[in-house]
C-alpha cells in the first residue's frame, strides 16, 4: 500500500510543471527526429511525465475517479490511499522530482527479500 500525502496547504501545479518540463541532468534529448506515428500501424503514443502530472491533477479534484481513496484521522492537510495504478504513475512522479515541487511526498511500504 502507498500512500500519497500533501505536505503543504495546496499543491504548486506551476512549481511541478516546471520541473516536468524540465529534462534531468545527463539525460539527452530522446524524441529529436523521432516520430512515433509514421510508420506502419496505428503507434501508441509515449508515456511523457507531463502526462502523469495531467493525471494528479485530475486525481486531486476527483480522487475515487484516479485510484486514491482519502484518508481521514491523519495530521496531514490531506492523504490518500492509492491502489496500484495510481502508485505506478505517483512512483514515476517522485522519481522525477515532480511530487516534490508540487508539495506532495510519497510514503511505501518496504518491500523485505527474504
Amino acid at each position: 500500500m502507498a500512500v500519497l500525502e500533501l505536505v503543504n496547504s495546496q499543491p504548486d501545479w506551476l512549481g511541478a510543471l516546471t520541473v516536468a518540463l524540465t529534462r534531468p541532468p545527463g539525460v539527452p534529448e530522446r524524441r529529436a527526429g523521432d516520430d512515433p506515428w509514421k510508420g506502419t500501424g496505428r503507434a501508441e503514443r509515449p508515456r511523457r511525465i507531463s502526462d502523469d502530472l495531467a493525471w494528479l491533477r485530475q486525481a486531486y479534484d476527483e480522487p475515487a475517479g484516479h485510484g486514491l481513496k482519502g484518508l481521514d484521522d491523519t495530521a496531514a492537510v490531506a492523504a490518500w490511499e492509492a491502489d496500484h495504478d495510481a502508485q505506478e504513475r505517483l512512483a514515476r512522479l517522485r522519481d522525477r522530482q515532480v511530487l516534490d515541487a508540487a508539495g506532495f511526498l510519497l510514503h511505501e511500504e518496504e518491500r523485505v527479500v527474504a
